[in-house]
């Protein structure tokens, strides 16, 4: 069962699941656990990034994401400018499939992006360009 997304809501309350505690002890994995139980309003653009780089959450998370990229298509988490773009074009077809409306803004955003980058020689535009290109393909 899932429930209406508010920006008081995590989305471990969202799912309606509990995981249980990490059993492989990296960082990675621990973060994921801890972003579950965040309130959607305290994400920051790196916690973004991981969690739909893993896709967990992203019905609740592409919203979000696409409120910070369409102000900046290039927003960095801790990576690098757009990688919060990429880890959003790196989510898989079923995804899309499912949320026609937001591909068409995410599509619309990367194109800018990749405007943006080709613009500035020091912005990694190959990540970007190589995620666009996967995106366009799963389409």
């Amino acid at each position: 069962m899932t429930r209406k997304a508010t920006a008081n809501s995590s989305i471990e309350e969202l799912e309606g699941e509990r995981w249980p505690q990490p059993d492989f002890d990296s960082h990675l994995v621990r973060e994921c656990h801890r972003l579950r139980k965040l309130q959607l309003r305290l994400f920051t653009v790196e916690n973004l990034r991981i969690m739909l780089g893993q896709d967990i959450g992203s019905r609740y998370l592409v919203p979000i994401a696409l409120g910070h990229l369409e102000a900046d298509p290039l927003v960095a988490g801790d990576f690098y400018p757009g990688d919060l773009l990429c880890s959003v074009l790196s989510l898989p077809r079923e995804f899309w499939t499912a949320n026609p409306e937001l591909r068409k803004q995410v599509a619309a955003v990367a194109a800018r992006a990749i405007d943006l980058a080709i613009a500035d020689d020091e912005i990694p535009s190959k990540a970007i360009r190589k995620a666009h290109d996967e995106f366009l393909a799963n389409g």
